[in-house]
């Protein structure tokens, strides 16, 4: 079965002054462009099944904006809709107005860029061999909940290489989990934040093939950083892009084995490639499906007045030196704050529920992409691993939608930003767990 795979990209910057989004602290329009936000979009073909994978420099994509897209996409291609994933690598340097609250105007020309990437990506198919490998950075991350919690160091690649070498590469995925926050609020600037700095990394290594960045389960996963500057975005980038770049071109040899002259007894042997494998017979295929989810039951905004106060009370009572009591306090502090806030926002919630998708594009034994709707601890996305059995498997979050965060239960009682924030109850994350285990059982072997 022969693999055509095509690539392509297009810049998506939003005009200057557009509001950025990822911070609530900013209170005016953006004031120029650090660096372009682009749409990166990969097709593949196997002669029977078509999908498209896309990932954008946004911090979150709205279910209209990818309908939009996906419609002009089969239109003009006929990809069908649900073979399309739309990810977002989670920038909080990008344009709000396209994950909630939308901008109609700019929703419209996103949508319409991003679907151009891919219809040009469905023009330039040529065959392509699909090489899978894996690398690890644990240099520039950590778990933002609890410093001695999970933060995943593995950097997944999908390299699309060209049959013959000497033709260069047709396109690269890479996959990393980390929340693109080297940038804080008191950046102004348009910027893709690491994730494009990763890109650039790589595209020096390896050449100008598009290179699709996915962002994986960041949840609770922040950057480490010197000072929150945009050097500082580029030297988190760089060591991310430079472990991509390296593994893809390790992975060059596969299929085309390279040689090493033995010139003590005048022979030319192999030298085996060791960090990644050659996927011999891909093939595509996409499920997806609905989940149904309740959002959670929210208190009137007066009932967290209350909590918070008493809360202070406490902390204003226990000594400096108790560390650990003023953590539990905080933790909790921290939570009401923004279930405060997410409760003034919605209003009543009891009874609503919520219906966010769950998409997998399978492209060869063992090797798969899976695109959830949202935020992700690294607990959610190990466990999924973990039970879905697959050499290769990237979890792509920010995909098709976005919900908000996913979080474990346990974790509501643990307190903090992301069980605050959160839309929807105890329940959601492990009914989203078995929803893709079972959307990843659909489509493997």
């Amino acid at each position: 079965m022969t693999l055509l795979a095509g690539a392509a990209e297009v810049v998506i910057t939003p005009p200057v002054a557009t509001f950025l989004d990822g911070y609530g602290a900013r209170n005016s329009g953006s004031v120029g462009v650090h660096d372009d936000l682009h749409g990166r979009a990969l097709v593949v073909d196997d002669g029977t099944t078509q999908a498209a994978i896309v990932g954008c420099d946004l911090i979150g994509v709205d279910r209209r904006l990818v309908a939009a897209a996906r419609d002009h996409v089969a239109n003009a291609t006929g990809i069908p809709p649900q073979h399309i994933m739309i990810a977002a690598t989670h920038t909080h340097a990008g344009p709000a107005g396209l994950r909630r609250d939308l901008d109609e105007a700019l929703t419209d020309v996103t949508a319409r860029k991003i679907a151009g990437a891919i219809i040009e990506a469905h023009g330039g198919k040529r065959p392509a061999v699909l090489k899978a490998g894996r690398g690890s950075v644990d240099s520039v991350s950590q778990n933002r909940r609890d410093p001695n919690g999970p933060a995943d160091d593995a950097l997944r690649v999908l390299l699309f290489d060209s049959p013959d070498p000497r033709d260069g590469i047709i396109a690269a995925v890479v996959n990393f989990a980390c929340h693109a926050t080297v940038l804080y609020h008191t950046n102004m600037r348009i910027s893709a934040d690491y994730p494009g700095y990763a890109v650039a990394t790589v595209k020096r290594i390896v050449g100008e093939a598009p290179i699709v960045f996915l962002n994986g389960a960041c949840g609770d996963v922040n950057p480490a950083w010197i000072e929150q500057r945009y050097d500082e975005a580029e030297r988190v980038g760089s060591i991310v892009g430079a472990e991509a770049g390296r593994r893809i071109a390790e992975l060059r040899p596969l299929g085309a084995p390279q040689k090493v002259w033995n010139i003590r007894w005048d022979e030319l042997l192999d030298k085996h490639v060791t960090s990644g494998e050659l996927i011999v017979e891909p093939r595509i295929r996409v499920a997806g499906r609905t989940v149904d989810v309740p959002l959670r039951s929210l208190e009137p905004p007066d009932a967290y007045e209350r909590r918070l106060a008493e809360l202070q009370e406490r902390l204003s009572s226990i000594g400096a030196a108790d560390t650990e009591g003023r953590r539990r306090i905080v933790e909790m502090q921290t939570r009401y704050r923004t279930e405060r806030t997410v409760a003034e926002r919605l209003g009543p919630t009891a009874g609503h529920r919520i219906h966010p998708e769950v998409q997998a594009i399978a492209l060869g034994e063992g090797c798969a992409i899976l695109g959830l709707p949202g935020e992700f601890f690294v607990e959610t996305a190990q466990r999924i691993q973990a039970n879905a059995s697959l050499r290769h498997l990237l979890v792509a979050c920010y995909a098709n939608h976005y919900v908000g965060y996913f979080v474990p239960r346990h974790a509501f009682d643990e307190g903090g930003y992301e069980p605050g924030v959160t839309l929807v109850d105890e329940t959601a994350e492990e009914t989203m767990h078995d929803a893709a285990i079972d959307v990843l059982a659909s489509i493997s072997d």
